[in-house]
């Protein structure tokens, strides 16, 4: 892969791409999915390791975590477990699909943020939103002449950095860079670059679930794979909650022959529809998930799906649901 300074296009090799072509590359699948568990008593949490943390050994210390709980094989289960090769999440374009969303303020920047971001951007920094100088994290390296690594890795105090409906916005000297993140996730996924993917079948809550994601954290750092200022966040990523379930399934929950599993057949949707929610209503809000949401007053409030059911059991993201009134739509 030949990646130049400042630029956002990434291009393989001639024998990259003639390999690519006459051997095709399937995800390996050590535990098959079992099918959905629509009851509304677990949750399908995915977790997965981050290319540059990836490694047997990694994968070895986070299984290690969840096989010594107490709570292990009778309220959390491993159900999926798959190999993901850096080739078939090129070439079937996976990273760029699964944070479209966030993709999206990337490339336009100041131009498609909302009311509601507008001033949660002035609050957050305290500044005017018409005179900022916001751009892109696209734009921001050609503005700033860094690489996606540079720009990613670039350290601002916390204060200099602003969360607003999903998307995160960080403040370097007069230059306000959203989702910043961005193209360095493109550039640490390459052709060998493989991702480990599991899913635990969980009956214990989100409670019970971050602190083992804390221990596991701690396992990493005694164990050097992660160093001690670096949050679990920089090896790995856990569904939220039920809707980022679904876009976590969407990408990663495949066949051995790399086919991805009908969203009918995940264990939220299968719930869902039980109590009379549409399979559409559900996929809009995974691929647009900025939306507004009737609160008991009749008020409006803006929120973005992930974060607003984040920890939510099934009936209560499904309560979340029902609420929707308008959403950004994301190209």
């Amino acid at each position: 892969m030949v990646v130049a300074r400042g630029e956002t296009r990434y291009t393989s090799t001639v024998a990259e791409q003639a390999s690519a072509e006459q051997t095709p590359v399937h995800p390996q699948v050590l535990v098959p999915y079992p099918g959905p568990d629509g009851s509304g008593e677990v949750q399908d949490i995915f977790l997965y390791l981050r290319p540059e943390t990836n490694g047997v050994l990694v994968e070895s210390l986070l299984l290690r975590v969840i096989q010594r709980c107490s709570q292990y094989r009778s309220g959390i289960k491993l159900v999926y477990l798959a190999n993901f090769p850096g080739q078939f999440i090129i070439d079937n374009h996976i990273v760029e699909r699964h944070y479209a969303h966030k993709f999206f303020f990337a490339v336009h920047g100041k131009r498609v943020f909302t009311p509601r971001m507008k001033q949660d951007f002035e609050r957050g920094f305290g500044v005017s939103f018409a005179d900022a100088n916001i751009i892109g994290s696209f734009e921001a390296l050609y503005v700033l002449d860094k690489t996606p690594e540079e720009l990613f890795s670039l350290w601002v105090p916390g204060g200099d950095i602003v969360h607003v409906d999903g998307q995160t916005i960080k403040r370097y000297q007069d230059v306000y860079v959203v989702n910043y993140d961005i193209p360095a996730l493109l550039h640490k996924n390459t052709r060998s670059t493989d991702i480990a993917v599991m899913l635990f079948r969980c009956g214990v809550g989100y409670d019970y679930f971050v602190e083992l994601v804390d221990e596991m954290r701690l396992a990493l750092v005694e164990q050097r794979a992660l160093s001690a200022e670096f949050p679990a966040s920089r090896a790995f990523h856990f569904s939220k909650g039920p809707v980022e379930q679904l876009l976590d399934a969407t990408d990663y929950l495949r066949t051995s022959s790399g086919e991805p599993i009908s969203f009918e057949k995940l264990s939220f949707v299968v719930y869902a529809q039980r109590h009379g929610y549409g399979i559409e209503g559900l996929a809009g809000v995974v691929h647009s998930p900025i939306c507004l949401f009737e609160q008991p007053d009749g008020s409006l409030v803006e929120e973005n799906i992930f974060s607003y059911t984040a920890s939510d059991s099934y009936a209560e993201a499904l309560e979340k649901l029902r609420t929707i009134r308008a959403q950004l739509w994301i190209r």
